[in-house]
């Protein structure tokens, strides 16, 4: 996720400048064309193009507005998993009845609230499709055994965490309407969990995508013709100028659309992660707290 308040006009035309430049060369050939060979064979009113102008401008403007409720979306479940997760380490170290006599009490509270560390980051694994294994860090060998080899880690990882509560209760380290509260916790992860793999699951329809980006490439092919009709080679300008508008807002929703796949503009999942690692191990007092995640060139978290 980008951190930075503006972007430089520089970086915006950097990152999409051979896009860029073919369309300034599109609009150039098209205009020379048809000025020098096509003018009086094909005649191309300016009121043609302009009804079309607006119909692009509104494709485009519903497909930004969607790509960025899913990328909004996305950055509101993972906020939900912040809060929650405070509120499940908050609830594991007061629930839990506090006796010297019973260390398995803290063993249970430390393996629970480590193990939803873990958790987190198997789910980022997921749904970035990483293979790092990262969250074996924070279980112990018989857990990583576990949940090896299973399509989903994050859900094998919750049913180890409701078995624990489970097991618990039934020794009598915590009360039947304490646990259940500790298992609603368990169903809020799961149902963020669930809301981000829909995300991640449902591809935005290509066909609809696909429309708007060659409605854009008539568009930089016709308007040229119809306004050199009006303005002669000047047409050049302003054409490329619009049809640039048009592709940057299309990339920019592009970028929007999967808020999943480890890119600069995604939901910054490591640095969420890491802030809730810290707050939990410090929970725990644990000494050795590890250091937020930095921001890449100080321009975006990851």
């Amino acid at each position: 996720m980008y951190i930075e308040r503006r972007i430089a006009v520089v970086d915006l035309f950097a990152r999409s400048w051979r896009g860029l430049l073919l369309i300034l060369a599109t609009v150039g050939a098209v205009t020379f064309t048809y000025l020098e060979l096509a003018r009086e064979m094909l005649p191309m009113p300016i009121v043609v193009v302009t009804g079309f102008t607006t119909a692009i401008s509104f494709f485009i403007a519903f497909f930004t507005a969607q790509a960025y409720d899913r990328w909004w979306e996305a950055r509101k479940i993972w906020g939900s998993f912040v809060n929650d997760s405070r509120s499940f380490g908050r609830m594991v170290l007061t629930l839990f009845p506090k006796s010297d006599d019973q260390p398995e009490i803290a063993a249970i509270q430390d393996r629970l609230i480590r193990r939803h560390i873990g958790y987190l980051y198997a789910v980022k694994e997921h749904l970035r499709q990483e293979s790092t294994q990262e969250y074996l860090n924070y279980l112990n060998a018989e857990d990583g055994q576990r949940v090896s080899g299973t399509s989903n880690v994050g859900n094998a990882l919750l049913e180890l965490q409701g078995k624990d509560i489970d097991a618990a209760e039934r020794a009598g380290y915590i009360e039947v309407i304490r646990m259940a509260r500790l298992n609603d916790m368990l169903n809020h992860f799961s149902t963020s969990q669930g809301m981000a793999e829909r995300i991640k699951t449902t591809v935005f329809p290509a066909y609809y995508e696909s429309m708007i980006r060659v409605s854009i490439w008539i568009f930089i092919v016709v308007f040229p013709m119809a306004l050199s009709e009006e303005i002669g080679y000047r047409a050049i300008f302003y054409s490329s100028l619009l049809g640039m508008i048009f592709f940057l807002i299309f990339r920019a929703g592009q970028t929007l659309l999967d808020p999943f796949e480890g890119l600069p503009s995604d939901t910054p999942m490591s640095s969420i992660i890491r802030t809730i690692e810290i707050n939990l191990r410090e929970q725990l007092g644990d000494a050795d707290i590890p250091a937020p995640v930095e921001a890449v060139d100080g321009r975006y978290l990851m």
